[in-house]
């Protein structure tokens, strides 16, 4: 039987939920979802999918050893995620920092948003290996072009088998999963990078408001001179502000330089607003919190899920996507490694 993997493990939720009222009972938050009324749910249940993050092997079945290393990595940095929502946190400690960064991207990588935009790269990449097997032109003049460079002879129903074999590994749900899965960490460490070369300051809620998390908690915004804030940007880019709610009380802002001084800040409440906004545009599906609020279910209902992974947000700015002509070509040894990364990490 399939684990049953958390999206948004529930152990962050339990940063935001409420604590049981009774022994042995279960910590509990707030769920919106766009037009639908807040929902009371368990934290243990909140965001399980069977076979989340299961590779399907040759043989057909499934190995679910990343579920339990991502558990690992995961438990490595709970110490942490603890402390964040304490007085006892300390923002300037590399260690903790490490930590908390490898986590939020964590949840970034892993969430749904991602993975949906993995999959629809992935079923165009294996339609144009279908319309490249076609391509009568275009295998004549690789042919031709092999026997320049390589000094070599090919055959056109040789280049022809190649794309099929490539369309072949490209093909249905069990590719589509085991290309998630496998950069799933690679993807991590390289967002974890550009969280740490941001300066950090923590942001406090003032008395009456709170901070709010979501599905895909980690977001990231341009600020705009009107007070607005522009969502979904490359973390790369030094201007961009990424922010990671840690509790409801308390979120960890990284940002550009003008965020060197003081290490924590108590924002305004049309700020705390603002973020909250962000987090909820960016959302998948469930937007999360401490207390019921109509407002915020106003927000949601208003502004989940509007900003779109690979769509209005997280675009790819100077990294092209690689196509079925540039993994050919690689194979044959006429072109380089085609360089699949977008927009995480611009």
């Amino acid at each position: 039987m399939p684990i049953g993997s958390h999206i948004i493990p529930a152990f962050y939720l339990r940063q935001f939920a409420n604590a049981p009222q009774r022994k042995k009972g279960q910590y509990r938050l707030w769920v919106y979802q766009k037009d639908q009324l807040p929902d009371y749910r368990s934290t243990s249940v909140q965001g399980s999918e069977n076979g989340y993050f299961a590779f399907v092997k040759p043989d057909g079945s499934a190995d679910e050893s990343l579920e339990s290393r991502l558990a690992l990595l995961e438990g490595n940095c709970l110490d942490t995620l603890v402390l964040t929502a304490t007085r006892f946190f300390d923002i300037r400690s590399q260690s903790r920092r490490n930590a908390l960064a490898f986590y939020a991207a964590m949840l970034f990588c892993r969430a749904t948003q991602r993975r949906n935009r993995t999959q629809r790269l992935h079923s165009d990449l294996h339609r144009q290996f279908a319309d490249l097997a076609e391509n009568d032109e275009w295998i004549a003049e690789t042919v031709f072009r092999f026997a320049n460079v390589r000094g070599e002879a090919i055959q056109p129903q040789a280049v022809k088998d190649l794309i099929a074999r490539m369309a072949a590994m490209s093909e249905g749900t069990t590719a589509l999963r085991n290309n998630f899965v496998e950069d799933l960490i690679d993807s991590v460490e390289i967002i974890k990078g550009f969280l740490l070369q941001k300066p950090w300051q923590l942001w406090n809620a003032p008395p009456g408001t709170e901070f709010v998390t979501s599905d895909n908690p980690l977001i990231s915004f341009l600020p705009l001179n009107n007070g607005e804030l522009n969502p979904g940007h490359g973390f790369r880019k030094p201007e961009v502000v990424a922010a990671f709610p840690l509790a409801p009380h308390v979120c960890v802002g990284m940002g550009p330089t003008s965020f060197r001084g003081p290490e924590s800040i108590t924002l305004d409440a049309a700020r705390v607003g603002k973020i909250n906004e962000t987090i909820i545009r960016l959302c998948e599906r469930f937007v999360y919190a401490r207390t019921c609020d109509d407002g915020l279910r106003r927000l949601t209902d208003k502004y989940g899920n509007t900003a779109k992974y690979g769509e209005t947000a997280f675009l790819p700015v100077g990294l092209s996507v690689p196509t079925a002509k540039d993994f050919v070509l690689h194979y044959l040894q006429l072109g380089p490694w085609p360089f699949a990364r977008t927009a995480d990490h611009n």
